[in-house]
C-alpha cells in the first residue's frame, strides 16, 4: 500500500493536518527524546515510507532534517521523536472527538428526559377520570335531596336552629353592648366621685391651714397686749 500522511482518514483532519505541520518549526521536537516512563513502539523500517511522503509534503521538515541529521542526532532518533509527537497530536483528536460524543449524548439523553418530564406533566391533569365522577354523584345526591321528604324535613329544622341561633346571638350582642355601656357609666361616675373626693380633702386641708394662721395671729396679738399692760 501506497504511504499516505499520518493526518489522512482521521477526524478533524485539517485541524491535524495543520497542528503536525506546526511541529516542524521547533528543533525541540526532534531533539527531545519521550519522557522516561512512556512506552512508545517505533518501527523505522515500517515508518520510513511515512517519512518520505512527510518530506515532500512538510518543506520545513525536510530543512529540519538537512540541519539536525547527522550533526545533532541520528536519523532513527529524529523520526522517532517526531512520530512520538505526531502520535499525541493524534491521540489527542481522539480523545476531544470522544469527550464531544459523550456530551452530545449526554444532551440528547437529558433533552429525552425533559421532553419526557414535559410530556408526563401535559398528561397528568388529563388522566384522572375520577374528577368527573364525583360530579355527576353529587347532581344525584342533590336530586335525591330535593325529592325525598324525609331529608327536606332535616334540612328545614336545622335552618330553623341556625334562625334561632342568630336570634340568640343579636340577643346576647345587645345585652353585652348594654353592659359595657353601663360599665362605662360606672367607671365615669367612679372616676368623677374620686375627683370630687380629692378636691374635697383639698379644700378642708385650705380651711385647715387658714384657721391655725388665725389663731396664729390672735394669739401674737393677745401676747403684744400682755406685754404692753406690764409696761
Amino acid at each position: 500500500e501506497a504511504a499516505v500522511p499520518p493526518w489522512v482518514d482521521s477526524n478533524e483532519e485539517e485541524t491535524i493536518q495543520q497542528q503536525i505541520l506546526a511541529l516542524s518549526a521547533d528543533k525541540r521536537n526532534f531533539l527531545r527524546d519521550p519522557p522516561a516512563g512512556v512506552q512508545f513502539h517505533f518501527d523505522f523500517d515500517q515508518m520510513y515510507p511515512v517519512a518520505l511522503v512527510m518530506l515532500q509534503e512538510d518543506e520545513l521538515l525536510n530543512r529540519m532534517r538537512f540541519d539536525l541529521v547527522p550533526k545533532h542526532v541520528k536519523e532513527e532518533v529524529f523520526w522517532r521523536n517526531y512520530f512520538y509527537r505526531v502520535s499525541l497530536i493524534k491521540q489527542s483528536a481522539q480523545l476531544t472527538a470522544l469527550a464531544a460524543q459523550q456530551q452530545a449524548a449526554g444532551k440528547e439523553e437529558s433533552k429525552g428526559r425533559e421532553e419526557d418530564g414535559e410530556l408526563k406533566e401535559t398528561v397528568r391533569p388529563k388522566t384522572p377520570p375520577v374528577t368527573i365522577k364525583p360530579q355527576i354523584k353529587s347532581q344525584e345526591d342533590e336530586e335525591e335531596i330535593s325529592t325525598s321528604p324525609g331529608v327536606s324535613e332535616f334540612v328545614s329544622d336545622a335552618f330553623d336552629t341556625c334562625n334561632l341561633n342568630q336570634e340568640d346571638l343579636r340577643k346576647e350582642m345587645e345585652q353585652l353592648v348594654l353592659d359595657k355601656k353601663k360599665e362605662e357609666t360606672s367607671v365615669v361616675e367612679e372616676e368623677t366621685a374620686d375627683w370630687e373626693k380629692e378636691l374635697q380633702q383639698e379644700l378642708q386641708e385650705y380651711e385647715v391651714v387658714t384657721e391655725s394662721e388665725k389663731r396664729d395671729e390672735n394669739w401674737d396679738k393677745e401676747i403684744e397686749e400682755m406685754l404692753q399692760e406690764e409696761s
